[in-house]
């Protein structure tokens, strides 16, 4: 393990530990180690196989649907907020998609986060354009999620290249446990929703559909006292938030077959559309731009003597936008006024996994896959919004992608206290050639109730298609025939896990290093005039944490906490070294009063920030930062029953102190005090 470990934060360690030590002596007595298994959560997205928490070979959290609503989340990706060490902004996207930002430790060099992988029920969702999600584009709403398990730090291993500092799974009810009809309505200020879903059953087969339409007025089009540090002498573009209006229509159904005693079939299709505003009041954005997306999803699987499986999964997907872009700020001879923004993504990937037990005290899944990716964006790629008009033939508006994998993980009980898992993923794709990430940990249950992981990994994160394209443009457009052909980016991580659990307590505590290199640099000229695409590299070292403490048989807690420490060359004018906040905190109460009355409130707060191109056009150079931020949200519930159906009404209030504060850059203010009505029922 790096020495570098030794001078991490020595007062937070301590204090954590006294925290474990004070909760250790406070309980009666320590968990049976029967009840301690029993009540072990399964999580399915570390290492393919299905293993308790304790045994997993990476930092894992686990949201539930018990999570979701008491945070009274209204997006998808406000629920990662929970989550240790993520840091999420809202509506921060600006150029293609004007949508939240969702990273794990920051390293954010623009306003999609690029370098963490997506699944929907081990679909990906990764945008192949920029990299990172277009979270309001998934096809999915959360009354239909069963449970989120977030792989805190890279999974290369398991789910390959841009896993490249985690995993987000987003797993859905299967359809036979969501029987029945459901809707739920909400109103308030700026956003409303209708969902309706209904589940039934035809013999051997389950299935559920549900549509939702949602409205959502985002943020208010005046910044509301803007900050103006170090501003151009064209205030204007300053003091207005970004066109991020949307309207949310989707479609979901999902079937279960069983067709006999062995073999199960699973289908899935979703629809995702609507329009979508974008971009910013000086420069390019899309007033009406209109949002078709679309996946269709087909699963087999057979269980297999001895408890194994072989598993055939495919998917289609096709991530669709048509857009007139309008620049509002056009300059003579360089850009148009106007610009074809439409947009079309498609990607087909066919998977093949296998798990046995080849012994007693061993388990092994393995497979291979094969994607072929095309993208279409003739803004974005033809003319990357830079070159002249008409834009050069030789600079292309349509580019492919094509990647193999095969991959495989052993997990071996040595000992019944010491479980060790070997993993790796070999990839070849068109863009950067063949790359292996290995990954090798040991989990030592040194007591009933306390295991301690250890672990080293590598992981790398494939160009996106847009820094593809950026590659060409240096070369062709900016003269640099001789420039280095773009590699993957590359992290290595040491690993130091605690999972202790209490009568009352659940205690998850990481230390950890990554040492990330060849980031590359795009939309940058100082990169490619300095001969290296590929010259961006930093650290991140320190600890987080997350306890889960059952305070009494109505009332929980649920703390998250991040303390990391980056440091970075900052080359190129990419800063990373103030990217991720040293403090990241959480904490969510939830309080039962009676059978009928719930309550919850949760607190967020995140250090100052300073990301990369928040500073891009201010003469301040690197010495803006975001102000600390802090949010309280709160929610009461009370449910009820009719008759036959059972209901529930909530009244959610987010932005209690009605905080005017910015997230990301100082043009992205998010809206002050926001309140709704839900109206849940289920019959």
């Amino acid at each position: 393990m790096p020495n570098t470990f030794l001078k991490l934060t020595p007062s937070l360690l301590g204090s954590t530990l006294l925290i474990y030590a004070g909760a250790a002596s406070g309980t009666e007595s320590v968990s049976s180690e029967g009840a301690y298994l029993d009540e072990m959560p399964v999580v399915l997205s570390v290492s393919r196989l299905a293993q308790r928490v304790d045994e997993a070979p990476a930092a894992v959290t686990i949201i539930d649907r018990e999570m979701i609503r008491d945070s009274g989340a209204w997006d998808l990706s406000e629920v990662m907020r929970l989550v240790p060490g993520m840091y999420v902004a809202y509506h921060a996207a600006r150029y293609y998609s004007t949508d939240s930002i969702v990273g794990y430790h920051g390293l954010m060099s623009e306003t999609m986060s690029h370098r963490m992988q997506v699944l929907v029920d081990g679909r990906s969702v990764y945008s192949p354009l920029y990299g990172g999600v277009i979270w309001s584009d998934i096809p999915v709403v959360l009354d239909d999620i069963d449970r989120i398990e977030v792989v805190r730090g890279p999974n290369a291993a398991s789910y390959g290249a841009n896993s490249f500092i985690g995993v987000i799974n987003i797993i859905t009810r299967h359809s036979a446990v969501s029987q029945g009809k459901h809707v739920s309505f909400s109103a308030g200020r700026g956003r409303e929703e209708a969902v309706a879903s209904y589940g039934g059953k035809s013999g051997d087969t389950t299935y559920r559909i549900t549509a939702s339409a949602r409205n959502d007025q985002g943020e208010a089009a005046d910044i509301n006292n803007p900050d103006l540090k170090g501003s151009p002498s064209s205030l204007y573009g300053w003091t207005k938030n970004k066109f991020d209006d949307k309207q949310v229509r989707m479609l979901n159904f999902r079937a279960d077959h069983q067709i006999n005693s062995s073999d199960a079939l699973e289908f899935q299709f979703g629809y995702n559309g609507g329009l979508r505003q974008s971009g910013e009041v000086n420069g390019w954005h899309s007033p009406d731009k209109q949002a078709d997306n679309h996946f269709a999803k087909l699963n087999w699987r057979r269980a297999l003597v001895g408890g194994g499986e072989l598993s055939v999964q495919f998917y289609h997907m096709v991530e669709s936008s048509t857009a007139q872009l309008i620049n509002t700020d056009p300059e003579p001879g360089l850009f148009n006024a106007t610009s074809n923004g439409d947009v079309t993504l498609q990607r087909n990937d066919l998977e093949i996994q296998h798990t046995f037990a080849p012994s007693s005290n061993t388990r092994l899944v393995w497979g291979g896959s094969v994607r072929r990716d095309t993208t279409y964006a003739p803004h974005e790629l033809g003319s990357l919004g830079l070159t002249p008009n008409p834009p050069r033939p030789d600079v292309y508006d349509t580019l492919s992608f094509d990647l193999s994998r095969l991959f495989g993980n052993l997990e071996w009980h040595a000992r019944p206290d010491l479980i060790f898992n070997f993993g790796a993923m070999a990839e070849n794709n068109s863009y950067t050639g063949t790359d292996i990430t290995p990954r090798l940990a040991a989990n030592w249950h040194f007591l009933p109730g306390h295991t301690l992981r250890i672990s080293q990994s590598q992981a790398t994160r494939t160009p996106s298609v847009f820094e593809k394209a950026w590659e060409i443009y240096q070369r062709v457009e900016r003269n640099h025939p001789d420039l280095p052909v773009l590699t993957p980016e590359k992290v290595n991580t040491s690993d130091i896990g605690y999972l202790g659990k209490f009568n009352a307590l659940d205690v998850d505590f990481r230390l950890f290093y990554e040492e990330y290199t060849s980031l590359i640099a795009d939309r940058r000229n100082d990169a490619a005039n300095n001969g290296n695409l590929n010259s961006g590299r930093a650290t991140v070292k320190g600890v987080e944490t997350q306890l889960k403490w059952k305070i009494g048989p109505r009332t929980k807690l649920i703390y998250s906490l991040s303390n990391a420490d980056t440091s970075s060359s900052d080359v190129d004018r990419i800063t990373y070294s103030y990217s991720v906040p040293v403090n990241n905190q959480s904490l969510m109460l939830t309080h039962s009063f009676d059978s009928h009355w719930r309550a919850s409130t949760t607190v967020y707060k995140t250090d100052k920030t300073h990301f990369d191109r928040t500073d891009y056009d201010l003469n301040q150079g690197r010495g803006y930062f975001i102000a600390p931020v802090r949010r309280w949200d709160a929610r009461v519930a009370y449910t009820f029953q009719t008759g036959g159906t059972h209901g529930e009404l909530a009244l959610i209030v987010q932005n209690i102190e009605n905080a005017q504060y910015f997230e990301f850059r100082h043009d992205n203010q998010v809206p002050g005090r926001s309140a709704w009505m839900n109206l849940k029922l289920d019959f």
